[in-house]
């Protein structure tokens, strides 16, 4: 759910300002204002506890029109007439301040805020403040892609400026973020330099820092690649400390996206080992928001994962299929519900209608890591290794912390243009190596002679699963579009099993 500035809440004693309602209430009444004095208390609420001088007023409730001060006044006094004379206090030769103790109260349960403060411009000439500007815009923008953060607008968020953490606090109490994002970009000879910084707005520490280099080349010519990167990780970040947060409440104090939160993380850990647990968190997500869009959709994929593992019968392709499409209906701007249908589709081998869910959601997030590296597996799967090299490459350099998945799919596309050693030194960094990884791994250790090695895998993989069929797995669970890529990895398995000889 998209959340912007107006979507605020204030409490004042008995009322409450909505801002995404447009409304001021009182217990069970609604309290009206005129426009002006309605945009005045929006304002001095903001603003809660600080002085707001009369010139700063006047150009925010009337910009580019001149009145004089009884307009002002005028709309004071209907102000205090509503919520009563003590909670607007005039400061003589100052201004005007709202008294109420009063903050911005989230819609509980609802994702994390995030707000990009003014970055600085750290150069000698301040004509680069537009650049400055647009370059955090540019990150505004690309968080706000992201269906597990809300970010809040520039006009917010720019009221702040970066590299002051003694008012972190007061951004926090003021606008109601729980993340910042701060920063600042510098020209120097030759090109800038970009720093960037994630903070816990809560308990005012910094969780993260970067800095970037840009040579001759100029800022924008690799802004996109600057921006796509800090976003990537920022939201990997800013993921992280929620599921810090939710990890330490009990599970019937959790909200829909916090149990949703668990039940992703479960999904992400390489060894997928209680994909029915996370299946279970889903099912509480969706029983406590039956709207909750992403809920359904990351149900679906707890369906489809075990078909790393093996073939997934049509029955379950099925409910995982319905259960996408509800996602998708539910939440039609997430890249995420596209991206997750592209995968169900895709384990019903319809390829063609894969690519098309993916493609719609790298439109409406073209800096997801997920997406991208998704696009760089259903490319594999194609017949297209080269194409989806550059993918993965361009996945592991956004998201570096999560990269096994990429990994592997990168190794299976190495397999694939016969680039076996690469494929065995990426396959061997997994830490949890799972019957199919060693299937692959078998297969690439076959592919160059190394009989040894081969069986050593066939061995472990026995070992860890009698039942696992490598044979099996590369002739029927990995869902190639082109027989030929089929025949391909089952020529490397069946190499390994003694059961084939290399052509």
């Amino acid at each position: 759910m998209a959340v912007s500035t107006t979507d605020q809440v204030f409490h004042f004693g008995d009322f409450t300002l909505d801002l995404g309602k447009g409304t001021l209430g009182q217990a069970d009444r609604t309290a009206y204002l005129r426009p002006k004095a309605y945009a005045l208390l929006t304002h001095l609420a903001r603003n809660i506890g600080r002085v707001v001088p009369k010139s700063e007023l006047m150009d925010t409730v009337w910009p580019g029109v001149f009145v004089t001060e009884d307009s002002l006044t005028q709309s004071i006094r209907e102000i205090r007439k509503v919520l009563g004379e003590e909670m607007v206090r005039t400061v003589s030769k100052r201004g005007y301040m709202l008294a109420a103790e009063t903050e911005v109260v989230p819609e509980p349960g609802t994702q994390p805020i995030v707000a990009v403060l003014r970055f600085r411009n750290d150069g000698a000439d301040p004509a680069d403040q537009a650049i400055v500007d647009g370059f955090a815009e540019d990150v505004i923008n690309g968080l706000a892609r992201f269906g597990t953060v809300t970010v809040l607008a520039r006009n917010s968020s720019f009221s702040f400026a970066s590299n002051m953490p003694t008012e972190w606090p007061t951004v926090r109490s003021r606008i109601g973020a729980d993340y910042l994002v701060d920063g600042y970009v510098r020209r120097q000879p030759g090109g800038f330099v970009v720093a960037v910084n994630l903070v816990d707005a809560a308990n005012a520490i910094q969780l993260w820092g970067e800095r970037y280099g840009v040579e001759d080349a100029g800022l924008f010519a690799i802004q996109q690649d600057i921006v796509e990167e800090i976003v990537g990780r920022l939201v990997v970040r800013v993921h992280n400390a929620g599921l810090q947060r939710a990890a330490r409440k009990p599970l019937a104090n959790l909200a829909a996206y916090e149990l949703a939160l668990r039940g992703v993380t479960l999904l992400r850990d390489p060894a997928q080992s209680d994909l029915k647990t996370a299946a279970a968190l889903f099912e509480a997500a969706i029983a406590r928001d039956p709207a909750y869009g992403l809920a359904y959709t990351y149900l679906a994929l707890s369906h489809v994962l075990n078909g790393e593992f093996g073939s997934i019968s049509a029955a379950v392709l099925a409910k995982a299929r319905e259960l996408a499409e509800k996602g998708i209906a539910l939440s039609p701007d997430q890249a995420t519900a596209h991206r997750i249908q592209s995968l169900v589709r895709l384990n019903m081998r319809d390829h063609q209608a894969a690519e098309h869910h993916l493609r719609i959601a790298l439109e409406l997030n073209p800096s997801d890591a997920e997406c991208i590296g998704q696009m760089g597996y259903l490319m594999v799967m194609r017949g297209r290794p080269l194409d989806a090299l550059a993918w993965l490459a361009r996945a592991i350099r956004i998201d570096p912390l999560n990269p096994h998945w990429y990994q592997y799919d990168r190794a299976l596309a190495l397999y694939m243009i016969g680039e076996y050693q690469p494929a065995v030194e990426t396959l061997e960094l997994a830490t949890r190596p799972m019957p199919w990884i060693r299937t692959r791994l078998a297969a690439c250790c076959a592919q160059l002679g190394k009989m040894e090695a081969a069986r050593q895998q066939v061995a472990l993989i026995k070992a860890d699963d009698a039942d696992f069929s490598p044979l099996d797995y590369a002739m029927s669970a990995v869902p190639f579009e082109n027989p030929s890529d089929m025949e391909h990895l089952a020529q490397g398995v069946a190499l390994a099993l003694g059961e084939g000889q290399g052509s």
